[in-house]
């Protein structure tokens, strides 16, 4: 296998992770606009437990709002893999390093942020807020695989047409 073969295949794990992040931030978001519209927002009174247990009785409105919040945690770990392959791997490549980087903040504040949405007993000003950050964190996911996809083509360009 060559450089230009090798750097393109670790380039790979990159976009899986970046695409990955993309993929689940928008689903993430669609079944949060699903917990809103179903009134299940309340379903799970306190956080990060939901009524006092790790895993409660997975029935009804609970079942909704506990599905949000776990699948919260596999965006977590997409964003935060994103992230991680770009510190170890291309530090160099700033504007990925700085969408990575960008992501996984905006990410945990979203997080914070649903717990004060819950807290707050789904205050309009912060829902609305919950949302708005929703849409940040996938702007910037989605423009990190961006620069990440572009990233990729470039290698494969270099590359001499025998390699």
């Amino acid at each position: 296998m060559t450089g230009g073969q090798f750097g393109s295949q670790r380039m790979r794990y990159l976009r899986l992770f970046a695409y990955s992040s993309v993929i689940s931030t928008y689903i993430l978001i669609v079944i949060g606009g699903y917990v809103s519209a179903s009134g299940s927002g309340l379903a799970c009174p306190d956080w990060p437990t939901c009524n006092g247990q790790l895993i409660p009785a997975l029935t009804g409105h609970v079942l909704v709002e506990y599905t949000h919040r776990l699948f919260a945690l596999v965006v977590t770990l997409f964003v935060t893999t994103t992230w991680l392959v770009a510190i170890l791997r291309y530090r160099e490549e700033r504007s990925i390093l700085f969408f990575s980087t960008t992501s996984l903040v905006l990410l945990l504040a979203q997080v914070l942020l649903g717990m004060v949405t819950v807290r707050t007993e789904l205050n309009a000003a912060v829902t609305a807020a919950h949302l708005g950050l929703a849409s940040g964190v996938f702007a910037f996911v989605l423009v990190n695989a961006m620069f990440v996809k572009n990233r990729s083509l470039e290698r494969v360009r270099s590359q001499p047409l025998g390699a």
